[in-house]
């Protein structure tokens, strides 16, 4: 990933669930916490119902959940 283009090294994801059957549908709109844990840790510069994760880092998140941690590799 081009980490010159996110905004300030975060950029945003959402997960998409397949079923068996074939059918899918995205994750819902999350209100992720404002600060992140994790050794790394940081600030999102903006709110979103997407997940915000930081570039060049290991980012994991709760499916539907607003909690957010960013450790190193």
């Amino acid at each position: 990933m081009d980490c010159s283009v996110t905004e300030d090294d975060w950029f945003e994801l959402r997960a998409y669930v397949t079923n068996p059957d074939g059918s899918g549908a995205w994750e819902r709109d999350v209100t992720q916490a404002a600060e992140c844990n994790g050794g790394i840790g940081g600030y999102r510069p903006y709110a979103s119902p997407n997940h915000l994760a930081r570039c060049g880092f290991i980012n994991s998140f709760v499916f539907e959940r607003g909690s957010c941690s960013v450790d190193t590799f």
